[in-house]
């Protein structure tokens, strides 16, 4: 008896992105994959987004439109995507890029006993010129089985990432106050890996509107202070202690930075962090020296 092909559901977050969502909805239709079907969650917007959805349902059945009635912010606007999925994986999908064709099936191919695969992407302008520039040169891009490096800091951009939707089913629902992708990042590490394909699959769109991005944008958020730092950084650790955690390596170092989690000084926090340095600092695209001062640093300093 052949196999079926498995289905898989793009999952989708928009808010007023009538500027690019047509070219990345064409990208998507154009996989060399399928069957797929895309689930776009609309957060209230006030521009012709919805509309412009609309219009392309109209020609394809397989887009599926849900809106919040009030602005709920994009983790819950992701997660309301997510829930309304239906199929065997669920690619993660911005509303401002641009999807190599080939995006899906290669992910798919590569995607093993993992529980979630991400890729490389293009830096590209906001009218989708290359900025001669990928992802990988700011980030340490890897397979990872270990959840340690994530609870640093985040390298795995949402856009790039299938995960199964077992595994989605067991992380949701999505904590408040962290990116979706980092917590869904770090809970595939702790559990059964996040695995890596060295190839730019997205057309990652710089602009000013960027809600995440890697240049300047309108929605970057005003510095925090030190002690509003430290308590944001002690939020994060706690809730990271809620996720399902399979990898003991994992659990060990997140428990032990939490007791050392404090404003005073401690020579055994930097040597917690010396020690540890390769699986907590792994993602900094720093030279080794640099990560050893920053161990060193931590014997003064209260925040991770």
């Amino acid at each position: 008896m052949q196999k079926s092909t498995p289905l898989i559901s793009v999952a989708m977050a928009t808010y007023n992105g009538e500027k690019y969502i047509a070219k990345q909805l064409e990208s998507i239709l154009a996989q060399t994959y399928g069957p797929i079907e895309i689930v776009i969650t609309d957060d209230a917007s006030t521009d012709n987004t919805v509309q412009l959805i609309e219009k392309f349902q109209k020609d394809h059945g397989c887009i599926k439109l849900l809106k919040n009635e009030h602005n709920r912010g994009v983790n819950k606007t992701f997660e309301n995507s997510f829930l309304n999925c239906s199929g065997d994986f669920i690619a993660i999908s911005d509303q401002d890029d641009i999807w190599e064709l080939h995006k899906i099936e290669t992910l798919l191919k590569e995607l093993g006993d993992e529980d979630a695969i991400y890729s490389n992407s293009l830096l590209v302008d906001t009218n989708g010129n290359s900025l001669n520039k990928e992802f990988k040169s700011l980030m340490k891009l890897q397979s990872y089985f270990d959840g340690a490096p994530f609870l640093m800091g985040n390298c795995v951009p949402g856009h790039t990432i299938l995960m199964k939707t077992v595994f989605a089913r067991i992380v949701l629902p999505l904590p408040e106050d962290m990116m979706f992708d980092r917590w869904i990042s770090f809970c595939a590490a702790s559990n059964n890996g996040l695995k890596y394909v060295d190839s730019p699959l997205v057309r990652y769109r710089q602009h000013e509107n960027n809600l995440v991005g890697t240049g300047k944008t309108k929605n970057r958020k005003k510095r925090k202070t030190n002690k509003e730092k430290y308590y944001l950084k002690l939020a994060d650790l706690k809730t990271f202690q809620q996720a399902p955690i399979l990898n003991e390596s994992t659990r060990q170092i997140l428990d032990t930075m939490i007791r050392l989690f404090t404003r005073k000084l401690s020579l055994h926090r930097g040597l917690f962090f010396l020690k540890n340095m390769e699986q907590l600092l792994v993602i900094k695209n720093k030279p080794k020296f640099r990560k050893v001062l920053y161990c060193f640093k931590m014997v003064f300093k209260p925040n991770y």
